[in-house]
């Protein structure tokens, strides 16, 4: 057996919250698992929804015993392209394997998204000196920027990536204008915390991937009309770097929702995906829409908040929506979180928002309703609205209608795309799954309009 303990930030500092016993570590996610909350952990923080490391494991004093991994330890461990560079760096062959689960979350949980960390992350071999880039080393010179992390071993803990197959990383700003890796610099010097998206490179040519590089513009524009629309989503800036000839670099670069800054200090804030609220462990699973919202109703019956529940359906139903029509199949269950607050919780922004049908990989929707109401890229709205309605005990005709005043602000949507930059390329496609200036003739199609 194998002992890990896990810290949440709270109160201006990180906190032992609770211990976590593998009973078989080479398991891996399929391993079962014993978490136990400290005793004065719990009476510190009873109440506050931010102090959960899972909205799954409410604070008590009781052992919590599962069969497998706890869900929430897969939004923390490095997934993706990250995982990948870890398998690099640690001579890890056939990373994917769940048998290098745990050495992962022991050694590279330094900064992940959210509020968590494991503590033997955080070693006195990676508190080594702090080495700033420019932002024009970052987006000329990125791979450059990837040696350093391998020169520096677990010093980077977590920022070589967040998740995903594309080059990803988490990058502090600091008070003197330098980019450093998230977690390598003090809080009080901290100014502002990024999440960089690059794109693929050709493992033929070296170059950047051409999908990847319209994908991300293209996100980058979907940002400021979903703001238009009336999402809560987050800020963006592109940035296109020409080294090289026909070497040329997009990069998307998003101040983080999940940490807040003021007068010096840093709040970081708790962050749990849909997959961890539902308990799901399989990585990219197909999961129906409706186990979703059968977790969030719960969640929000248990924080009291009870009289949100439609206005969060309602929500949900807008994302998916919008996700449709701007072509966003790459929908699972990562890229929906909710954030735990301690005022209550509510849906995080919109976030990875892109036209992910036009990626060479071919990814589908996994986040899915009936096959009755969704099947071949058609979609029944009225009835879907049904389905949502009998997994969250509401009134499927107040959702429907929700749902159609929602689609008169979609009518717009096209002038919207124009107006703030999506690529003429992406504008001009005509595929079943992609056709922008056609948004208003699908949604009377629906029946929505």
């Amino acid at each position: 057996m194998s002992r890990l303990t896990l810290q949440t930030y709270l109160g201006g500092a990180w906190q032992d919250a609770c211990e976590l016993y593998f009973s078989d570590p080479d398991a891996g996610r399929h391993g079962a698992v014993t978490l136990e909350y400290d005793a004065g952990y719990v009476a510190r923080f009873q109440g506050n929804p931010a102090a959960r490391v899972s909205a799954r494991y409410p604070l008590d004093f009781f052992p919590h015993e599962t069969p497998h991994w706890p869900a929430f330890l897969l939004d923390i461990v490095p997934m993706g392209a990250a995982r990948r560079y870890w398998g690099q760096q640690l001579n890890l062959p056939d990373i994917e394997q769940p048998k290098y689960d745990f050495q992962l979350l022991a050694e590279c949980t330094r900064a992940p998204i959210g509020n968590l960390r494991i503590k033997e992350s955080v070693t006195e071999s990676s508190e080594l000196p702090m080495i700033g880039f420019q932002m024009s080393d970052v987006l000329e010179q990125a791979t450059e920027f990837l040696d350093y992390a391998r020169a520096q071993g677990a010093a980077v803990g977590g920022a070589t990536g967040a998740g995903g197959d594309a080059p990803k990383y988490l990058l502090t700003r600091g008070a003197d204008g330098l980019c450093y890796p998230d977690g390598s610099l003090p809080d009080s010097q901290a100014e502002e915390y990024f999440l960089v998206k690059f794109p693929r490179r050709s493992s033929r040519q070296g170059r950047s991937l051409a999908s990847d590089s319209l994908i991300l513009e293209t996100e980058h524009a979907y940002y400021k009309v979903a703001q238009r629309l009336g999402f809560d989503t987050i800020s963006s800036t592109i940035h296109i770097e020409s080294g090289q000839p026909g070497r040329e670099i997009a990069s998307l670069w998003m101040p983080r929702f999940d940490r807040v800054t003021a007068h010096g200090a840093t709040e970081r804030l708790a962050v749990e995906s849909l997959y961890s609220l539902s308990g799901v462990i399989v990585p990219g699973a197909t999961i129906h829409h409706t186990t979703y919202l059968k977790a969030l109703t719960h969640l929000w019956n248990e924080y009291a908040q009870s009289d949100d529940i439609e206005n969060m359906v309602q929500e949900y139903l807008r994302r998916d929506l919008l996700n449709v029509v701007s072509g966003n199949s790459d929908n699972h269950g990562r890229n929906t979180s909710v954030m735990r607050l301690n005022s209550g919780i509510c849906l995080a922004p919109v976030y990875d928002l892109a036209p992910m049908v036009l990626d060479e990989a071919g990814i589908t929707r996994t986040s899915r309703w009936s096959n009755d109401n969704e099947i071949g890229g058609n979609f029944r709205w009225r009835e879907i609205c049904d389905e949502a309605a009998a997994a969250t005990h509401l009134d499927g005709q107040r959702l429907w209608s929700g749902l159609r005043d929602f689609a008169l602000t979609l009518f717009d949507l096209p002038e919207y795309a124009s107006e703030f930059g999506v690529p003429e390329q992406v504008m001009d496609y005509e595929l079943h799954a992609l056709n922008l200036k056609r948004v208003p003739d699908r949604l009377k199609q629906w029946g929505l309009l």
